[in-house]
């Protein structure tokens, strides 16, 4: 069944007098994606409308969508959030969009969806379901400055990069609320992706104590080998204020050297 669905879908998007008719229309471009996605999810496959026009959609979104009604824009924001895309709304479509954030946190579909964890709790604080209706609760430049930092993170292809180019995340360190997060969700979400990169290079960035303890602390963790070469490979590239020399220390007083000094590859079981 899903199998004729998904050929029938492919089919129909590959015909090129619907491409030609289809990108002259916003409002179609977003109903056929609509309609393409929710027949994949109650079938369980991936939609075919999505990867053959997704720049289309990608402009649409960015656009003003004058004559485009409200409850296509919200589920537009709604099944894009579940193939990972994260939308920077206008002001007058920012309760839409977090009415389709709720909508997917309340779904609890975060299992088959590209829509990481740790991206919802730096945007919005959220660590369950039960906290959904919490996404109200921030501000559209509040969280378009939240947004600029995980683009920021997500703009590099390797960690050395990203750690040349630290004073790019300088300013995220006035940021109290993204700051709060880290300190208290760094330990929870911890992971070798650029979220947790970019968190890193913030932490080493800030003088504060608090931000050090956020490390000490993680460091009493019984960790990994491939996590403590992580740290340590950071650390190693932040060696001009003592507080992070003091983090270096500490990781050698904790784990064996080779762990520090020589890559360790993740296990994939």
């Amino acid at each position: 069944m899903s199998t004729n669905l998904l050929n029938e879908q492919e089919k129909r998007y590959r015909n090129l007098d619907f491409a030609v008719q289809i990108k002259k229309d916003n409002l179609a471009l977003l109903e056929h994606f609509i309609e393409s996605e929710k027949e994949a999810r109650e079938h369980h496959f991936q939609g075919q409308f999505f990867p053959f026009y997704h720049y289309e959609i990608d402009r649409v979104m960015k656009t003003k969508m004058a004559k485009i009604p409200n409850e296509i824009i919200h589920l537009a924001y709604y099944y894009r959030l579940k193939l990972g895309t994260i939308d920077k709304p206008l002001p007058q479509y920012f309760s839409l969009f977090l009415q389709a954030v709720e909508k997917n946190i309340v779904d609890n579909d975060w299992d088959n969806s590209y829509l990481s964890a740790d991206k919802i709790y730096l945007l919005f604080g959220i660590t369950n379901s039960d906290e959904a209706k919490n996404v109200h609760n921030i501000t559209h430049e509040e969280y378009a400055s939240l947004l600029n930092f995980l683009i920021l993170c997500s703009n590099y292809t390797n960690f050395p990069n990203l750690r040349k180019k630290a004073i790019r995340f300088l300013p995220f360190l006035e940021n109290t609320t993204l700051m709060k997060r880290i300190h208290e969700g760094f330990s929870l979400h911890f992971d070798s992706n650029f979220t947790t990169a970019g968190s890193l290079v913030v932490l080493l960035l800030d003088t504060k104590q608090s931000s050090k303890d956020i490390l000490f602390s993680f460091h009493q963790n019984k960790l990994e080998n491939t996590t403590v070469w992580l740290l340590g490979s950071f650390y190693k590239d932040f060696q001009k204020t003592d507080l992070n020399k003091h983090l270096l220390k500490d990781l050698y007083e904790r784990y064996p050297k080779e762990w520090i000094d020589e890559y360790q590859p993740k296990k994939w079981i």
